[in-house]
């Protein structure tokens, strides 16, 4: 499955990471590096196993920890409203 920001939600990357702005109730999140590259990876297409495989890689993280954070991550961006499933 494939992912994409919800309609009211904008995206900025940034040097350390990247800003999600909810431009309906004007709530911002901010994310890390690592959140970022997760979620740039989803948006372009990847889903949660190859973001993981990209986050392992990219951070040259241990895939059994990075395995269980990508999905708590996507689980969280969920029920925040910010990314549906496409």
């Amino acid at each position: 499955m494939s992912w994409r920001l919800r309609d009211r939600v904008s995206w900025a990357p940034t040097e350390y990471g990247g800003v999600l702005l909810d431009c309906a109730s004007g709530e911002y999140w901010t994310l890390n590096s690592t959140a970022a590259a997760v979620l740039a990876a989803l948006l372009a297409g990847a889903d949660i196993a190859g973001a993981t495989a990209h986050l392992a890689g990219e951070f040259d993280g241990d895939l059994d920890v990075v395995a269980v954070e990508v999905p708590q991550l996507v689980a969280e961006l969920q029920g925040a409203g910010l990314v549906v499933e496409r």
